[in-house]
């Protein structure tokens, strides 16, 4: 299953890319996403680990680890996450005209019920992803 979704905000690249390496933030933008504690110490970078916790259909609680696989500095972030999840994800920031184009790309591995329900699945995460990059950015848009 794999889902990439996009957002425009109207801020220069190195604002929401730093905006977006808050990575314990995700809760306030994403509702199915619980918790994202940074487990690891120094600078987020290659190999920052986070105790993840998020809620998927039908209703059921999975935590897991989270760990930072790629970081370009003002220009891409991509994460692996543990078993239950099997996923990646990356977000990739792009200048155009002044704002900040925000690519979103996940890739999972739904297995037991979700892989039995992965169209289901897909589409439901599909929306909750854009409505969490349209959070994202009336987030920054607030600052």
């Amino acid at each position: 299953m794999e889902i990439t979704t996009s957002v425009v905000i109207d801020r220069p690249v190195p604002v929401v890319f730093a905006a977006w390496s808050e990575l314990e933030r995700i809760p306030e933008w994403y509702v199915d996403s619980i918790e994202r504690r940074k487990t690891s110490e120094g600078p987020v970078g290659v190999g920052t680990t986070y105790h993840a916790v998020d809620k998927i259909p039908p209703g059921r609680r999975i935590e897991g680890t989270m760990e930072v696989t790629r970081y370009e500095p003002d220009s891409l972030i991509a994460a692996s996450l543990s078993d239950p999840y099997r996923a990646t994800w990356d977000a990739t920031f792009e200048e155009v005209d002044g704002s900040t184009l925000m690519t979103m790309h996940i890739a999972a591995n739904p297995s037991g019920v979700q892989g039995f329900l992965a169209p289901l699945v897909s589409w439901w995460a599909g929306r909750v992803q854009q409505r969490g990059l349209e959070a994202f950015k009336a987030d920054l848009d607030s600052r």
